[in-house]
């Protein structure tokens, strides 16, 4: 397992190298910051003070090693380190998304474990109608939704307040994203154990004696998680890179709102800040998949 374990790292080395090297190139291509902050009268002598104040007035090659230093330099906006800025969005988003994947990890499986230890029943028509309405309904709407709900007519909750990092502000959120990912997971979890379910080694094991929910939780659940594993890797990753909307309905500071803000604003060095995180958040989001493929299932890690 650890020999599994150090090829991948050895093999995500060469892609976080090349990601830094896109967006080192990227923020170079797209042209000289002091046309966005020095005002049109501004002298060259002003404009070249501006690029000492911003470090670009150094060689390349000075540049991209303080790049994979870890200096991705000020914003031009706000005159912060950009790598700061998009740390406290991460930070915030990372509350919301692990909230968020635990909830619609839990309710997820739990659903479609008993959609396919009772196919065809009432348990299941009932778990695949919410799941239908959950992959339909935006994640907007369904927040603004439970604000109405619980926070302006219950009362039960705080209303959205900007820049609010309280753990009470984030349910609402939490929630929202939780049961719209509960959906993608639930039928997906349902639809790999009826799969495994019609396997030969289930049968034989039926054959024996063992019963139906013992086959289920010890011979079927642990080969279906496998493909189940890749989708929630890969939506915990969409994650951590922000939930714009969501963020934007329930006025939490995280990434999205970040990055969109910095768009709007032509701040570049935000912009490409974020796009590093994103990069970097899933490529480690695909090497712990892999990993987990190597536990759940020995063949992979003696093939990989």
């Amino acid at each position: 397992m650890l020999a599994f374990i150090g090829r991948r790292l050895l093999q995500s080395i060469p892609v976080f190298i090349g990601i830094i090297l896109i967006c080192f190139a990227l923020l170079k291509l797209s042209g000289d910051p002091t046309n966005l902050i020095a005002s049109p009268r501004a002298s060259e002598a002003q404009r070249q003070k501006i690029r000492e104040q911003l470090g670009i007035d150094k060689p390349w090659y000075v540049q991209l090693g303080r790049y994979l230093h870890g200096d991705l330099g000020k914003s031009y906006r706000h005159g912060r380190p950009a790598l700061d800025m998009v740390l406290e969005g991460a930070a915030v988003t990372a509350r919301l998304a692990l909230g968020a994947m635990t909830l619609a990890v839990a309710l997820g499986l739990l659903s479609g474990l008993l959609s396919a230890h009772k196919p065809r029943s009432l348990i299941d028509y009932t778990a695949a109608t919410a799941a239908s309405i959950g992959v339909s309904v935006p994640a907007f709407w369904l927040a603004m939704l439970l604000i109405l709900i619980f926070a302006v007519k219950l009362e039960w909750l705080p209303l959205p307040r900007p820049e609010s990092r309280e753990l009470r502000y984030f349910v609402i959120p939490v929630v929202t994203l939780g049961l719209i990912y509960t959906a993608l997971i639930a039928r997906l979890t349902r639809g790999c154990l009826l799969e495994q379910m019609s396997q030969d080694y289930i049968r034989t094991a039926r054959a024996k004696g063992v019963s139906r929910l013992q086959v289920l939780l010890g011979h079927a659940f642990p080969n279906a998680l496998v493909p189940v594993v890749t989708v929630i890797g890969t939506e915990f990753a969409g994650l951590l890179t922000g939930a714009v909307l969501t963020e934007t309905a329930c006025a939490l500071p995280g990434l999205g709102r970040v990055v969109f803000q910095a768009i709007s604003e032509r701040d570049h060095p935000v912009i490409i800040g974020g796009c590093l995180f994103f990069a970097f958040v899933f490529v480690i989001a695909n090497l712990a998949v892999d990993m987990l493929y190597g536990w759940l299932d020995p063949r992979i890690r003696h093939r990989g």
